[in-house]
């Protein structure tokens, strides 16, 4: 009995020698390399800030209020134009709020615009000019777009103020005899509307999320009111200047 089951034993270990020497003669299995990640999508919500800088220009309008030889400075010949340009330079801030591939937010803005210009009255005397300067101004504007992944198309409008210079003067350079000179201005924070639109680029620089945005502003400003009384006692004469124009800049945001 015990020799049988001896021999039971030494059959079945050698019934599994081949199963095992053929089972470790297979090649090991191939590791497959892990699939990486998806690049994260760009996500536009949060605060950011930054700068702009670009230029502007426009046109700019000078009107004699007189409607007749005795109320107006001189003919009474309606409103004269002229061109004006200069730098834009600012500091903005703002806020992003995403819905799916929607963006909208508020964005404020403070900096430095020369809205620098003038032009000759039409008409005799030749010797009366209007102008107008700026130096700061600032936007409130809201803006909306659709992300394209990383990139940002939006439009954008609000208020924005001038601090915003109007004159009409008048030193008789073509008259240097004559007592009819005048110098009426007025320096003014004047409020108008803007709106525009850009093109917005995000991506991670340093470990940071940066911007940089191409933009274009149309401005107008409302009518700034003037007067004075010249040298030789008339008047007072009543004025007013407007201006309205256009922003095109480029601009760089950090995103926190």
């Amino acid at each position: 009995m015990k020799a049988s089951l001896r021999l039971a034993v030494a059959s079945a270990i050698a019934g599994l020698l081949p199963i095992t020497a053929f089972a470790g003669s297979e090649p090991p299995a191939k590791q497959v390399a892990p699939v990486p990640p998806p690049a994260p999508a760009c996500d536009w919500n949060g605060f950011y800030l930054g700068f702009s800088v670009g230029g502007q220009f426009g046109h700019s309008e000078t009107k004699d209020l007189g409607s007749d030889p005795i109320s107006a400075y001189n003919a009474p010949d309606g409103e004269w134009g002229y061109h004006e340009d200069g730098v834009a330079a600012s500091e903005q801030m703002g806020y992003n709020w995403q819905v799916g591939c929607f963006v909208f937010g508020p964005e404020v803005e403070v900096g430095y615009m020369n809205l620098e210009g003038s032009g000759l009255e039409p008409g005799l005397p030749d010797d009366t000019r209007g102008s107008s300067k700026s130096d700061i101004f600032a936007t409130f504007r809201g803006r909306v777009g659709v992300a394209l992944g990383c990139w940002l198309v939006y439009g954008t409008g609000g208020g924005m103020g001038v601090n915003y210079t109007t004159r009409v003067f008048d030193d008789t350079v073509v008259a240097p005899n004559g007592l009819d000179r005048i110098d009426a201005h007025r320096e003014a924070f004047n409020w108008g509307y803007t709106v525009g639109g850009g093109v917005e680029r995000l991506f991670n620089m340093w470990g940071h999320r940066w911007s940089v945005k191409v933009e274009y502003l149309h401005f107008n400003l409302d009518d700034q009111g003037f007067s004075a009384t010249s040298a030789n006692g008339f008047g007072p004469y009543h004025f007013h200047g407007d201006t309205e124009g256009h922003i095109v800049r480029g601009g760089l945001n950090y995103h926190f």
